[in-house]
């Protein structure tokens, strides 16, 4: 609980006075994660093709100061399909902003694993009309659950998307 408020008021301080962040904790159950939101997340799910696979994909999502803040997870099968797909959602989302592929920057997320694909992207790439665009990846495993957290927008402010990231935590 400490860590969740001095998280909170290292956030209202970073990122913070901007009438358009409001940073909540979300936690999602089914998941077993809780996320720092500067915003009220909307839930969709779709079905998607994911390494050979069909796989529900839970998205959680809303736009403030100009950016979309999105977590999505999935539910994977066998602890070994873990790593082939976050490395496949590593891939596609350099591959949606036509940036070069980057090693991930490691980044500690509570109660999670340690994988290869796992860890913090920063890209920058194209929208389909030809617009700029920033995109902040955070990528974790807890359990064969499977996490992406995206912050994605023209410009990102550095502060709001460390502690969009910093805000990720896996319940025990």
């Amino acid at each position: 609980m400490a860590r969740l408020l001095v998280l909170t008021w290292l956030c209202l301080g970073l990122a913070g006075c901007a009438p358009e962040l409001n940073w909540r904790q979300v936690q999602f159950d089914e998941a077993g994660v809780s996320q720092l939101f500067p915003c009220k997340p909307r839930r969709q799910q779709r079905t998607i093709q994911l390494v050979g696979q069909p796989r529900t994909l839970v998205l959680q999502l809303c736009d403030a100061a100009g950016v979309t803040w999105g977590l999505a997870y999935l539910k994977v099968g066998e602890p070994a399909e873990v790593p082939a797909v976050l490395d496949t959602l590593a891939a596609a989302a350099h591959a949606n902003l036509g940036a070069e592929r980057g090693a991930a920057q490691p980044q500690t997320v509570a109660g999670a694993g340690g994988y290869a694909a796992a860890g913090r992207y920063r890209l920058s790439g194209r929208r389909p009309d030809g617009q700029a665009i920033e995109s902040a990846l955070l990528l974790y495993a807890r359990g064969t659950v499977v996490v992406q957290l995206t912050a994605l927008g023209p410009k990102l402010d550095d502060a709001a998307v460390d502690a969009f990231l910093a805000g990720a935590s896996a319940q025990p």
